[in-house]
This record gives C-alpha cells, sequence and structure tokens, in this order.
C-alpha cells in the first residue's frame, strides 16, 4: 500500500484505496476528513446514504409486517434499531467507509428478520438446520447465533472506526483494538436487556431461557473478538 509523504501543501496521510475494509479502518488520523455539514460532521457518502435508505426501507417494511401479523416483539425490535442508528449518527463524526456502512444496513435487517419473521410456530432466530447437540444445548446452524455474531462483527468495526481509530497510534492501539471489542460486546449485552424487556412485556412469547441467553453472549463474543483480530492483523500487513 503507497502512502503520500508529506510535501508542503500537502497535509494527507493516506492514499489508499476506498473499497478495503482493512485498509480503510487502518488510516493515519492526519487524514482528510470530507467536507462538514456541520460542527465536526461530515456529510454523508454516497454509500452511507444508500445504507440509510436501505436501513430506512427495512424499518418501515418490518414495522408494518409485524403489526400486520399481530408480532408482539414489533415495537421492541424497531425502536431498538432506531436507537442503535440515532447513537450512530450522533458518535459519528467522519464518513464510515462504504463496506461498513453497507454492513451495519444487512446488521439492522438481520435483526428486525430474526425477530419478526415467522417460521412455523417460531421466529426466524429459532430456526436452525443440521443436528443438535444434547452436550451443547443448540443445534450447531441456527439463525440465532449466525446473527449475533454478524452483528457483534460489524458493530466492532463501527465501534473502532468512529471511537478509537481517530486516537490510535503505534503506543495505544492494542488498548483502542480491545475498547471497541468490548463496546461492541457492551451493545450486544444491552441487547439482551432489550431482549429480556420485550419478553417480560408480551408475558414470555418467543422467550429462549437461560441457555438462549448464554449462547447470545458466546457468539457476541465470538463475532466481536474476530473483529478485533482482523483490525489488529490489518494494521500489521499495513506496516
Amino acid at each position: 500500500m503507497a502512502e503520500a509523504r508529506w510535501q508542503p501543501g500537502n497535509m494527507s496521510s493516506y492514499a489508499g484505496p476506498d473499497t478495503i475494509l482493512g485498509k480503510q479502518i487502518s488510516y493515519s488520523p492526519a487524514r482528510r476528513r470530507p467536507e462538514s455539514s456541520g460542527p465536526g460532521r461530515a456529510r454523508l457518502s454516497r454509500a452511507e446514504r444508500g445504507a440509510v435508505q436501505v436501513a430506512a426501507l427495512a424499518v418501515a417494511g418490518f414495522c408494518v409486517y409485524g403489526f400486520a401479523t399481530g408480532s408482539p416483539s414489533t415495537a421492541g425490535y424497531v425502536s431498538s434499531v432506531i436507537v442503535i442508528g440515532a447513537a450512530i449518527v450522533w458518535l459519528r463524526r467522519a464518513a464510515l467507509p462504504g463496506l461498513l456502512a453497507a454492513g451495519l444496513a444487512i446488521a439492522a435487517i438481520a435483526a428486525l428478520a430474526g425477530g419478526l419473521i415467522n417460521v412455523g410456530q417460531n421466529v426466524l432466530y429459532n430456526a436452525s438446520i443440521g443436528p443438535y447437540s444434547k452436550t451443547l444445548g443448540t443445534h450447531f446452524l441456527q439463525y440465532d447465533h449466525l446473527a449475533h455474531g454478524y452483528v457483534s462483527f460489524v458493530v466492532a468495526f463501527a465501534c473502532w472506526v468512529m471511537l478509537a481509530a481517530p486516537h490510535a497510534g503505534a503506543d495505544h492501539r492494542r488498548e483502542l483494538v480491545i475498547l471497541a471489542v468490548g463496546a461492541a460486546l457492551g451493545a450486544g449485552g444491552l441487547n439482551e436487556v432489550v431482549e429480556f424487556l420485550a419478553t417480560l412485556a408480551h408475558h414470555g412469547a418467543h422467550a429462549g431461557g437461560y441457555g438462549n441467553t448464554g449462547w447470545d453472549l458466546v457468539c457476541n463474543f465470538i463475532g466481536a473478538g474476530a473483529a478485533g483480530l482482523v483490525i489488529a492483523r490489518s494494521r500489521a500487513g499495513a506496516a
């Protein structure tokens, strides 16, 4: 990867492509930022605008679908996605990488679909294929596990890009990677709290129990931890 050397009149320290997420997250804090639309906030890029539109359509569509099918979890899932989206907008200062913006939109769709689409007598989150392990108390391939792992993976990247990367240096990079992973795990834990409160509100419908919550947390850890490894490795590869 070629890096632009400093010259008079050139304040940029990064000239990498805009298509590889691993390169996008390893930029220097001195990189030139897009034109701002307000104090300390960059305008939405084309990729971000597309992701916002997709996510907004998904929220509206699943909201209508949920109320039409009488799903008791509709308000909880829709409001959770809206709150998380608002938090991202509030924390965002520079344009997000296009691949990350798309990944966040897909994460919103995965969460809404898992909680609101009915599969048989249950929701998509509880759908599974393949054998069941009595020892582990779960199916090896279950939508719930895959969705939690993926969402935590993407959220860890988002935490890194928005909170940690602008301050990352040679001395504190490892600590900031751990911070980004921890923030993603905290968001996953907060999601479990929301699911618990929603379960109480509609008298235990679709409640997964202690085992379900435990596997959700395990999958959150796997997804966020994998993202942390990718972030750390991307820096090593760029060096």
